[in-house]
Formats: structure tokens, sequence, C-alpha cells
């Protein structure tokens, strides 16, 4: 474990340390935390908080990885437990995928009481190899076997982005509520801000329904292809939000999400910052920019 300290603008400061174990628990929604914290974060520019954002950094990918998947297999023991069924989001990518893998290899998951959809989706065919959907079959839920019947994947055969969007977002009031609230929603944070599929200055960040589409010319990441997306009010309400980013080809991103200046327009990764509900999980390559300054903090 390595704890390291920044300081914040007009002389506040943030604890930036390795993943310790310790849970910090404070009030606030996902979007607006109101007592946020950094648990392996610092901040130098102006931000909207006060206090410190708790984010967690692991030496290795893989180590984040599985810490990232122990936390979503706490928070979807913890809803079966208490409503006798879970509901996660997932994710696509690599950090999606490393998750998932790990997820896998688990053994104290309630599988038979896991409902599994999607936070967003390539509109493309489920067999295509940039499909979310495929990947997750091929990481998660083929090698757990797990039941059809509880899988709830995008009707990409719709072809249309707003028709998969809307006959999404009503499968997710059926399913879930009319204001959809999953249990855990699994993020990662693309090399331009993003987060889901909600790209620097898409419609989509505005939605108020909980499913909409992002069109191709709205797309700033690969693969190039339109798509769909939960939207911001979606993030807010979930249970438990982790969001996974590794690689030195993160460090820039993660940097601007957790100390750059409030516009999650631009950078949408800031609609996500550490509070109660929101754990980011990071290695030390992605924490790069955050650490560049840093010095020791107390053990």
């Amino acid at each position: 474990m390595e704890r390291l300290q920044v300081g914040l603008d007009a002389g506040r400061a943030a604890r930036v340390r390795a993943r310790d174990g310790e849970r910090h628990r404070r009030h606030g929604s996902a979007l607006y935390p109101r007592r946020p914290t950094v648990n392996a974060v610092a901040a130098s520019t102006p931000i909207r908080y006060e206090e410190r954002m708790d984010v967690d950094v692991y030496p290795t990918d893989a180590e984040a990885f599985a810490a990232a998947a122990a936390l979503v297999a706490e928070a979807l023991r913890a809803a079966a437990a208490a409503r006798g069924r879970a509901t996660l989001a997932l994710a696509g990518g690599r950090g999606g995928r490393g998750v998932m893998v790990a997820l896998a290899e688990r053994s104290d998951l309630p599988w038979d009481r896991i409902e599994w959809f999607w936070g967003d989706e390539r509109c493309v065919p489920v067999d295509d190899p940039r499909s979310n959907v495929r990947l997750a079959r091929e990481s998660l839920l083929g090698p757990r076997g797990i039941a059809a019947v509880r899988i709830h994947p995008p009707p990409v055969e719709l072809a249309r982005p707003e028709a998969i969007a809307d006959a999404y977002g009503r499968a997710l009031a059926a399913l879930l509520e009319a204001e959809p609230v999953f249990d855990a929603v699994l993020l990662g944070v693309g090399g331009d801000g993003h987060v889901a599929s909600l790209m620097p200055g898409c419609r989509a960040l505005s939605a108020t329904v909980p499913v909409a589409a992002v069109a191709l010319e709205e797309v700033t990441a690969e693969p190039h292809v339109a798509r769909i997306t939960v939207t911001p009010p979606v993030l807010g309400v979930a249970r438990r939000v982790v969001v996974v980013a590794t690689g030195a080809e993160k460090a820039r991103p993660v940097a601007a999400a957790l100390r750059g200046p409030e516009d999650p327009a631009r950078v949408p990764a800031q609609l996500v910052r550490p509070s109660s509900r929101v754990r980011w999980v990071i290695d030390r390559a992605a924490a790069g920019e955050l650490l560049r300054d840093a010095r020791p903090g107390p053990q």
C-alpha cells in the first residue's frame, strides 16, 4: 500500500493513496456528490468540491481489475440479500473486459439471482467483434453459463440507433423501474474522457430519457460506429458505480476528470466523480499525471 498526498487549490489538500481496504462514507449523489473524497487521486486545478475524492490506485492493471470486480461483487451480494435479485450494467472496452474476466473467476456471487444489462452498446450485430454484448458473452456470461433469461441485451437487430435506444429504455422501465435503478454500473474511461457512450458534446449528455442514441457524427472514440447509452440520470441514481481505468494512455483523461476544471460536456467522466456511491479504481500508469507532483503522505 502506498499513500501519497498532493495539494489542492486555495490550500486544500487531497490524499492520494493506494488501495488499503478503507471505506469512506459520505452523503451525495453520483452526479453531484456533496462530500466526495480522493483515495488515490488529487487535484491542483479548480474543482467543484471542497473535500477530497477517494480513488484506489493499484500497481498493475490485473490488480485494478480484480479490485473493481470485488466492488461490483459486493454490491451484487448486498442487493440480492436485500431484494432477492441484483442488477448490473456492464461495460465494454479493455477495462470492461478485464473486470468481467475477474468477475467470472469469483465464486462468491449469487449467479442465479443476477440480471445482466449493458450501459452502452455499439449499433452492430451481436456477433460483430465490436459488440459489447459479444465481449460480455465471451468474457463472463458464457464461461459462467448464465441462463439466457437473465441476459438483457439492447435490441441491436432494430438497426436504427434511435429505435434501439427507445426499445431498450422501455425494456429497462419494464424490468426495473420507470426511472431505472441499477444495483451496480460498471464504467470504463475513454481516451477522450467519455464514460459509457456519453461522448464529449453529444446530445445524450442532456437527455432526460434513460437510454439515448449517439449518432455516428457524435462518436469521438473508436470504433467509429453509432451507439446507444444510458444517460446521466441513470448514472445519478445507481446504487453503486465502479469506474475503472488502466494504462498510461488513460492518464490524461483521468486527470481531466478528477482534477480538471468542471466541464462535463467536455469531459463526461466528471459526471461520475468519486462519492459515497461512486468508486474509481485505476492502476499506477493511469494515475501518472495525478501522481507526477505528489509527495508522500502520512501512512
